[in-house]
């Protein structure tokens, strides 16, 4: 009933009567505990609100479903099977059926999304194995049918997350949100139409809030960007232009700086972040969420495609200008002086310091393959592998008497009764002591590679292919981690992977602005080398920097106004910032096209489409079949009256929407 009068199109005629799953019953039960008790009435009591560690139940530590074992490892073995089908075409919609009615939709949304973005991944792989073996990087015509491709993806995932949702009776739930613990209302009222408690916080408090908290996001971003600047300035330094004492061990100082200072930054960001969210005093859980994820992503993205933009934008354009200034001043010499501590040490005489554009294919290899597989090592095999080492020890330790029992195990131990208990109770602790599952660090991963792809790939044509593979992986490990790694997590209803979908719609647009850039500054070229031709890729002959100020004022750079720059570097990249604007503006044409040819080849006529046309229609026409009835009523008087007070199940008089009805029936 309280889906009904929120709008949720309900799935029950779609499913035999009686019939619960397994993560709807869990769903239920966690949320009759949990729920808050609305209202002084029975009619909007919720639930029994027992909050973990909460003020009326301080002892409540946690609460968590435990593992299904026999399905779990069923599951498993059937991701396990390796065939051709399962090559192409990943898992099967009966698969993410499955999950549903085990884990529930949140869960099985996200494996949706993953085999989608997998299968999508096909076409990709293909443009990038055709444009690989002919050798052609920075290519236009790659770069067109790439953005085209990535905003296809898009618009084929947004029409296919609604059908799913009205497949499963979730289209509307997101109004029926789960209230968020932390929400602190302003005031109390009650609905005028639903008659429901209804909390009340000014949205221009929450939007004052957000201006004055501004400035605490743009000082992290300042000090994420200026950290990853230096890094990057002494990586090239350490790397490509010391030569002295300790040459093979200095370019590791930048690694460790890295993996030292970045880690606490977004650390330390990441508990601000969710400190500002609560600030933010968001009513539900499902905003509270997606202002969370879009702060902590969005830092993150700068992390991740930080060192790759400073290669394209200040290393290739000015990093030999730079650097033979810095030598013929001086500083280069002074700067590894205090650096290691010998006033005597002096820079060869003879500069040779050339910027390579292929340091671009080898930072987008690190992500797009070492990235990927470390993740993998660290989110399900490192775990494992911990927890085997941890029961060696124990039970080593065990054989030779060293175990230590704490007051809390022989508790646990004299209340078991007999040995079954223990060993429920032991599993029991086993799983509480798993971290708990949460969907934002696969989301993040895969939103992450989608980036990769669509906006540097055009460096490097391979990275589909390399997405392709791992995403394969990614399915069955993914998997494996949620079975074993992670607690059973709680079902939640969702319609939309929410904020996600709007990262990943920036994305393409900024894929359309990034590829429009590399595609005006780099061109593969031949090149003599060790007696050979071979491709290579070079700033375009145009505005490479030894070319002089009168031979580059032709082109997109010409049109520039008189105050910026139009000649050089950094005409360059004024050009190709212009060019790229005025790309991505052609390009929302054409976004807008696409999304109205899949709009009519997916939705329109669908079978989801009818249902949710059905429910419509069959709405409205029970409405008006009471409409011969309500009018014989006579509002008027007192026996009219009386029969509307003895209604069963609703009272008409209470509707303002039935009362009009009735009036422009008697009208008419």
């Amino acid at each position: 009933m309280h889906d009904f009068l929120h709008g949720v199109i309900s799935s029950r005629s779609m499913v035999p009567p009686h019939q619960i799953s397994p993560a709807e019953r869990v769903r239920l039960v966690h949320t009759l505990l949990t729920a808050p008790i609305q209202g002084e009435s029975d009619l909007h009591k919720r639930g029994a609100e027992i909050l973990p560690r909460s003020h009326a139940f301080p002892h409540v530590v946690d609460m968590m479903p435990l593992h299904d074992v026999p399905f779990n490892r069923s599951w498993i073995s059937a991701w396990s099977r390796v065939s051709l089908k399962s090559i192409i075409y990943g898992i099967t919609d009966y698969d993410v059926e499955r999950l549903r009615e085990h884990f529930g939709e949140n869960i099985a949304l996200y494996f949706a999304f993953l085999n989608t973005y997998f299968q999508a991944l096909a076409p990709a792989m293909t443009l990038g194995l055709f444009f690989w073996a002919c050798g052609r990087s920075y290519n236009p015509v790659y770069a067109v049918l790439l953005v085209l491709w990535a905003c296809t993806f898009v618009e084929v995932w947004r029409l296919r997350e609604r059908k799913l949702a009205v497949r499963w009776g979730m289209s509307g739930v997101a109004n029926v949100s789960e209230r968020c613990p932390t929400f602190r209302p302003s005031v109390i009222t009650r609905d005028l139409v639903t008659g429901e408690r209804r909390e009340i916080f000014p949205w221009w408090r929450r939007d004052l809030r957000v201006l004055l908290m501004l400035p605490v996001t743009l000082l992290f971003i300042a000090v994420l960007v200026v950290m990853l600047t230096a890094l990057f300035v002494i990586e090239v330094l350490a790397g490509e232009i010391y030569d002295g004492p300790g040459k093979q061990f200095v370019p590791f100082i930048p690694t460790v700086l890295y993996s030292t200072c970045i880690p606490l930054i977004l650390s330390a960001w990441g508990a601000t972040a969710r400190l500002l969210t609560r600030l933010e005093n968001h009513a539900t859980v499902r905003v509270n969420r997606a202002s969370y994820t879009i702060k902590l992503f969005g830092m993150q993205s700068i992390v991740t495609y930080g060192g790759l933009i400073l290669t394209v934008f200040l290393y290739i354009p000015f990093g030999e200008l730079l650097v033979r200034d810095m030598w013929k001043r001086g500083y280069l010499t002074a700067l590894f002086r205090m650096i290691l501590q010998k006033p005597d040490f002096t820079m060869s005489k003879k500069h040779n310091f050339r910027v390579s554009p292929e340091r671009l294919q080898n930072q987008l290899f690190a992500v797009c393959v070492t990235g990927q597989v470390m993740n993998t090592v660290f989110e399900t095999l490192m775990p494992i592998a911990i927890r085997a080492i941890t029961r060696a020890m124990g039970q080593l330790m065990k054989r030779f008497g060293l175990e230590h029992k704490t007051g809390q195990e022989k508790r646990r131990v004299s209340f078991a009764g007999d040995q079954s208990e223990r060993s429920f109770l032991e599993r029991v602790n086993k799983e509480f002591m798993l971290p708990e599952y949460d969907t934002f660090v696969d989301y993040a991963e895969m939103a992450t590679q989608f980036g990769n792809i669509s906006l540097w790939s055009s460096i490097w044509p391979l990275a589909p292919v390399m997405g392709f593979v791992n995403n394969w992986f990614e399915l069955r490990s993914d998997a494996l981690k949620l079975a074993i790694n992670m607690r059973r997590p709680v079902p939640q209803r969702c319609e939309t992977i929410g904020s996600w979908l709007q990262v990943l719609a920036f994305t393409v647009r900024f894929a359309v602005f990034m590829n429009a850039a590399l595609i005006y500054l780099f061109e593969d070229q031949l090149v003599l080398k060790d007696g050979g031709m071979v491709m290579h890729t070079v700033l375009r002959s145009s505005i490479h920097p030894d070319v002089s100020a009168d031979a580059v004022r032709t082109g997109i750079a010409s049109m520039l106004p008189q105050m910026l720059p139009r000649s050089g570097p950094a005409g360059a990249l004024a050009a190709a910032f212009l060019f790229a604007l005025v790309a991505e503006q052609i390009f929302s044409v054409a976004r807008s096209f696409v999304r109205h040819i899949l709009q009519r080849c997916m939705w329109n006529g669908s079978e989801e489409e009818i249902i949710v046309r059905r429910h419509q229609f069959q709405s409205r026409q029970s409405l008006v079949g009471r409409l011969p009835e309500l009018n014989d009523l006579d509002y008027g008087t007192k026996s009219g009256q009386q029969e509307l007070a003895n209604s069963p199940f609703w009272h008409p008089s209470r509707d303002s929407g039935m009362s009009s009805l009735v009036k422009a029936g008697k009208e008419a």
